[in-house]
């Protein structure tokens, strides 16, 4: 299992996964309602890839 919290400073939103797909997913859609992105730029994207992590208190 892996989580991602919001790459927006400030912002208490996270999500857990399997997959980093689903956790993409899951990010670029909050980026569109709750921030109002329009555009998810590449940068962004890696953005979100570089900060999943292993779930805490578990193995990777």
């Amino acid at each position: 299992m892996k989580e991602l919290h919001c790459i927006v400073p400030g912002c208490q939103w996270h999500t857990r996964h399997d997959t980093e797909a689903e956790i993409i997913r899951r990010a670029t859609e909050h980026l569109r309602e709750t921030h109002g992105e329009t555009v998810i730029r590449e940068h962004m994207l890696d953005t979100i890839k570089a900060n999943i992590q292993p779930e805490k208190g578990r193995a990777a």
